[in-house]
């Protein structure tokens, strides 16, 4: 029977083209997950010189590069950038006498995929080391600081490993607060929020999805170092230090005036990481 004018009908039929409450969360996953590449891969000064090394990992191959012999500094890059951020640290590394290893994440710069969030780092990580260890230091800028502190949970061991504006201290269990960050930029619902963090959980396992950040931290054997920047636009401080006043066996260095990018790439910064992971030449 057809409703009468005037009369309202419910209906549970979406309107054509509206996306169904599945294609919002796969939506969210794939913006979250997936970086937007530059049309044109950037190389660090130093690396462009060299031919990278195509490793092999669960998401395709990644390129890599490796300068000197011996163990050697692990460089990795944050969300939607490359090798590249590390032009300064590896030209003061060289002066320092310190082999190093940097690469481009999956998904990023030169290298193969189409997704990249914690374990994607993860794996990436360990086939780097792999391939082109040994390594005894990491350094991590942004989001890839919890793909670290994840790959320690896991075996990846090293002496000392940095952390310069990262997210990952902040975060209390499974990397939630990324997705819940990332939810409130996109004004997403937070049903959707947590029904793409289920799913994403459910694909990679329940020994990855129950992983503790923090209780990582504060049970690594590593030094730490963690820089952070007062002025960091993408990172809150007032948490990151909440987050790291806690840990053992840390230095915390607070900076002033610097962003999110650009704290991985100041001269005083950069010295200072190069010091800490060659305590030959600088403290033991």
């Amino acid at each position: 029977m057809s409703p009468r004018a005037g009369t309202t009908h419910a209906s549970n039929t979406r309107c054509v083209g509206e996306p169904s409450f599945e294609d919002a969360v796969d939506e969210f996953i794939t913006r979250l997950t997936c970086p937007r590449r530059l049309r044109e891969p950037r190389v660090a000064d130093h690396l462009a010189k060299l031919d990278p090394a195509a490793v092999s990992t669960p998401h395709g191959r990644v390129a890599a590069w490796r300068v000197g012999a011996g163990p050697a500094v692990l460089l990795v890059h944050g969300f939607e950038d490359d090798n590249s951020l590390w032009s300064p640290l590896i030209d003061e590394l060289v002066e320092h006498g310190r082999a190093l290893v940097a690469f481009d994440l999956p998904a990023h710069g030169a290298s193969e995929g189409t997704r990249c969030l914690t374990w994607e780092v993860v794996d990436a990580i360990d086939a780097v080391a792999d391939a082109l260890g040994p390594i005894d230091a990491v350094v991590a800028h942004s989001f890839a600081c919890g793909g670290v502190l994840a790959a320690l949970a896991e075996g990846f061991t090293v002496d000392r490993a940095v952390f310069v504006a990262s997210p990952a201290l902040m975060t209390v269990r499974g990397g939630g607060d990324r997705w819940d960050r990332h939810g409130a930029r996109l004004g997403t619902p937070d049903e959707v929020v947590q029904a793409a963090r289920a799913k994403y959980n459910a694909s990679i396992g329940a020994g990855r999805a129950a992983f503790d950040a923090q209780a990582t931290a504060n049970s690594t054997s590593a030094e730490l170092l963690v820089l952070h920047s007062t002025d960091d636009e993408r990172m809150p401080f007032a948490p990151a230090e909440a987050a790291v006043r806690s840990l053992p066996r840390v230095q915390f260095v607070v900076l002033h005036g610097l962003n999110h990018r650009r704290t991985a790439r100041d001269p005083d910064v950069v010295h200072r990481i190069a010091e800490f992971v060659s305590p030959s030449s600088g403290e033991e």
